[in-house]
This record gives structure tokens, sequence and C-alpha cells, in this order.
């Protein structure tokens, strides 16, 4: 029996182990196959190569729409094309990281294209430093899975992610 996939990454909420996902499978198969327990397939995917990917971004623009709005929008050269498919509607919240600290505030994240979807987070609130500049990292962890093959060739004339393997 192949039961396929859907085994969760840890991003900002974190998952139950795999072996918590292994026992409640068992139970049931020997609930409904008794003694007679047939060969089982199970596709890790994500829940195996989740955390062995970081994405690396620079921050491009630091703005705000009008001089009194409060919302400070950073602007990063990866956004929904190049990699953050999974971030549409918010549904994957990755956990992100920066060499900069002190004082934080909260952000709204986009990305680099001007396609009005290319909004990464708007809604949740993720709180970057004040003392975050253009030019400054930041770094998306439990991205390896999907963001390489999600990644677009050429829209809006940015390159494919580069993908380094250690």
């Amino acid at each position: 029996i192949n039961m396929g996939g859907g085994f969760p990454a840890n991003y900002l909420v974190k998952s139950n182990p795999l072996s918590v996902y292994g026992e409640e499978i068992s139970r049931y198969i020997s609930l409904y196959f008794g003694d007679s327990i047939p060969e089982i397939y199970l596709e890790p995917g994500r829940g195996l190569t989740g955390e062995a990917g970081i994405l690396a971004s620079e921050v491009v623009l630091i703005s705000k729409k009008s001089r009194t709005d409060l919302k400070r929008w950073v602007y990063t050269d990866v956004g929904i094309f190049n990699g953050l498919m999974e971030t549409i509607d918010e549904s994957i919240k990755y956990p992100i990281y920066t060499e900069k600290d002190g004082e934080t505030g909260d952000v709204i994240l986009a990305g680099p294209t001007c396609d009005s979807l290319d909004i990464i987070y708007e809604h949740f609130k993720y709180q970057l430093p004040l003392s975050l500049e253009i030019g400054d990292r930041i770094y998306w962890l439990s991205t390896g899975a999907y963001t390489a093959s999600y990644s677009s060739v050429e829209f809006n004339g940015f390159p494919p992610l580069k993908t380094y393997y250690l």
C-alpha cells in the first residue's frame, strides 16, 4: 500500500516527529489487516527535506506607502515567483533570521517583482529589526522542500534561484 506523503516539516509551528505518524499508521494497519500486514510505502518528502534548505535573500528596499503610513514594507530579492510560492495566502510561515539585532517592529514582506501577488506576508505579523537596511540578508529557514522547483525561470526578468549543495 502506498500511503503517499503529507508528512509536515517544521516551520514556525513545530510538527510531530515522524515516529508519531508511524505509530498511528501502524495502529490502523494492524487494526484493518491483523497479522496479514501488507508492504507499506511512505513518501516523507517535505518532512524529510524541509529543514535541509536555507534560502538566502537580500533586502532591496524598505519603505512606507506614505509619510503617515505606519506599515513598514521590506522587499527582498526573492518572493512568490522566486521559490516562495507556498506562502500564497500565507499558508506556510517560514522561520526567518537576520544577522541584525536590536529593537524590532512589524513588517510586511514582499518580493521584487511588479506583480501584485508578490506579497509574501502581509497579515501574519513578522517582526524584523528596526536597524535592518538595504543590502542586509534575510535567511528563510526550512526551505528544503519545493522552493527550488517552484522558482520561476526568468519571471519579470529575474533569474531562477541558485542552488548550492553542501
